[in-house]
């Protein structure tokens, strides 16, 4: 809240001080920090420790070698096969003992390199929408805190205008005393004051709380919630609005387009490896066979050949071959929706322009010019105390319209950054 001080007196005027506190945003903080000896922290500070400690992203890491484990194994494929087979052994006659035996020691093995390297393709493409899934995650967080970031700047700048209203309301409740007691203003007057006092000492509390409890959360994410925070940013710095035609070509790009195409490969990958794994196996034998009674030795070889249609997978490809489709229409449908969504925040954000212009150029100086002639007027009794701060609080509530049109704005911008897939740390 801002008020006028008494005629007469040497100080700027209060409404003046007020809003010069709300432009020094940058050397205040930085001085305040430097009196408590606190670390400043940035935005890119809170992303980039966010991004290298949150446990969601680690595990995300960890399922790397999850899928790393599952390509090494789809490069193994059936074993080789040593078989040693008897015959003409035991038996009777000419055949008892191991005379007439027959000792046959082969090799077996499966043609099937074209299978493997099937496997490990559909696997490094499961692989590489993990990937895929760390950058949605990644900039989904980054997000989160940057907004974070920013509402707590908000908060630090409204505590700042709640002390100035307390600072003001004493003054007030002082100036309405000597009223009081020269007989020139009733009890009345006074008990409003002291009221107005108190509700502004209870919006500073509220404040302490909220903010103590948004430090918490945000160093949370970087798994350090108790840590002292002071954050270093500026409001006042305002993003440019992009053009509409350059954050449209981003949509093709972001990492979510990027994972419905990930998905069509994965689905196009099962199904050539269901067509090869439909192909027939062929099965080649090699050995050497040893005859007892002759004590000579021969070569034996043979293949075999699975028989059947070749169409056992025809359902798992005409199956993949569908989820493809829908793939592709629900990437064709999310390109839609950002589209709409992007251009509605651009929207606002040229709105958010406007309206932080409309009031701090036009609405606030005529409201501290209200403010002081009120001030004037009721100093010499043309003017009643509820007038005189009806014009306080609508200063004080343009004042939070301009703070909550800085933070929109900031807010829009990183919910563009965040669907363009633009990274947060520059």
């Amino acid at each position: 809240m801002k008020f006028m001080p008494r005629k007469n007196t040497k100080k700027k005027p209060i409404a003046n001080r007020f809003f010069v506190v709300f432009l020094l945003f940058n050397s205040v903080l930085p001085a305040f920090a430097e009196e408590t000896q606190v670390s400043l922290v940035t935005m890119e500070n809170a992303v980039s420790m966010t991004l290298e400690n949150h446990p969601e992203l680690k595990a995300l890491l960890a399922k790397e070698g999850i899928w790393q484990g599952n390509i090494a194994q789809a490069a193994i494929g059936k074993r080789p096969q040593i078989g040693l087979m008897i015959e003409d052994a035991m038996g009777t006659g000419d055949h008892s003992a191991l005379k007439s035996m027959q000792s046959t020691l082969t090799y077996s093995w499966f043609l099937q390199q074209d299978q493997i390297n099937s496997r490990v393709n559909t696997a490094k493409s499961q692989a590489s929408a993990v990937k895929i899934e760390q950058k949605i995650k990644a900039l989904d967080l980054s997000a989160i805190v940057a907004k974070q970031f920013v509402e707590i700047l908000v908060k630090q700048e409204r505590l700042k205008l709640s002390k100035m209203a307390v600072t003001q309301a004493k003054e007030v409740l002082d100036a309405i005393a000597k009223r009081v007691k020269a007989g020139k203003s009733s009890n009345v007057e006074m008990q409003l004051a002291q009221a107005e006092l108190i509700r502004r000492n209870l919006a500073v509390e509220d404040l302490h709380h909220e903010l103590k409890a948004s430090h918490y959360q945000l160093s949370s994410y970087w798994g350090k919630p108790t840590a002292e925070l002071k954050l270093a940013g500026d409001l006042l710095i305002k993003p440019a609005i992009p053009s509409v035609e350059s954050q449209l070509a981003k949509l093709k790009q972001i990492p979510q387009i990027q994972q419905f195409m990930t998905e069509q490969r994965i689905a196009q990958s099962q199904i050539e490896l269901a067509r090869i794994e439909a192909k027939p196996q062929w099965e080649f034998t090699a050995g050497l066979r040893r005859y007892e009674a002759s004590d000579d030795f021969g070569l034996v070889a043979g293949v075999s050949i699975p028989w059947g249609s070749e169409n056992s997978n025809a359902g798992t490809i005409a199956s993949l071959g569908a989820k493809k489709d829908v793939l592709a229409s629900q990437q064709e449908a999310l390109v839609q929706k950002l589209d709409a969504q992007l251009y509605v925040l651009l929207q606002e954000m040229a709105h958010s322009h406007h309206v932080i212009e409309t009031v701090q150029l036009e609405i606030i100086p005529v409201l501290e010019a209200a403010l002081a002639e009120a001030g004037q007027a009721f100093d010499i009794g043309k003017l009643s105390y509820n007038q005189w701060s009806d014009i306080r609080r609508e200063l004080l509530s343009a004042q939070n319209q301009l703070l909550d049109a800085y933070q929109s704005l900031h807010l829009q911008h990183i919910e563009i950054q965040r669907l363009t897939g633009v990274s947060l740390i520059q």
